[in-house]
């Protein structure tokens, strides 16, 4: 079932459909929301000015990169669980055998 969600980022709000509960979009709604603060602050703190556009795009490049750091992680835990599977697999069969 689609739920509307509505966000405000950098003074706009943004309207948008999701089939995810609504629970879970508006988690990743404030996710969003908190990343795009975390990267404002950085240059509010050393009072650059920046424009909305760049802060957005910092943002999605901070959150590809979390993205991909979670993807590596993640092969490579299926690659040792499914290295450590095959070793067990193979001493049930011996004990089997």
């Amino acid at each position: 079932m689609e739920q509307t969600i509505t966000l405000q980022i950098l003074g706009r709000k943004f309207t948008f459909q999701t089939e995810s509960a609504a629970p879970d979009a508006k988690v990743v709604a404030a996710r969003f929301e908190d990343a795009v603060n975390k990267v404002q602050s950085q240059f509010d703190e050393k009072l650059v000015n920046i424009d909305k556009e760049t802060i957005l795009i910092l943002t999605g490049l901070n959150i590809a990169s979390e993205h991909y750091k979670l993807e590596q992680n993640y092969r490579h835990f299926f690659s040792r669980m499914t290295e450590k599977s095959a070793v067990v697999l193979n001493e049930l069969e011996k004990a089997m055998a």
